[in-house]
């Protein structure tokens, strides 16, 4: 049994917003705000970087999911030994993303 394909951005957006709404009706504003950080920290940057490889929209969204909640707290937790916690935050989120640009940069599909 093979997923659906979920190549269209627009269906990806209403999944995103209905589960903002689902967060908000149970958790309340900061409830929605939390799941908004954990998409925006965890996810998006590893997206960004497997955007550049041969894999489908759903593994992307997954792969990038699991690998977000690995390795994007541990590369905040020992940069935060060194530094504030807030700015070790900042600054793994930006390193990221801009790994994900050079990346995309030097790997050419």
């Amino acid at each position: 049994m093979s997923l659906p394909k979920i190549e269209n951005f627009g269906f990806i957006g209403i999944l995103a917003a209905l589960t903002l709404v689902f967060f908000y009706s149970i958790l309340g504003f900061s409830g929605m705000m939390a799941a908004l950080g954990i998409i925006l920290l965890f996810i998006v940057p590893f997206y960004l970087i497997l955007d550049n490889f041969d894999l489908g929209q759903d593994e992307k969204i997954v792969f990038s999911f699991f690998i977000g909640v690995g390795l994007f707290p541990a590369i905040a937790y020992w940069l935060g030994m060194f530094i504030s916690f807030k700015i070790a935050i900042f600054i793994t989120f930006i390193a990221l993303l801009a790994v994900s640009f050079v990346a995309r940069k030097f790997y050419k599909r």
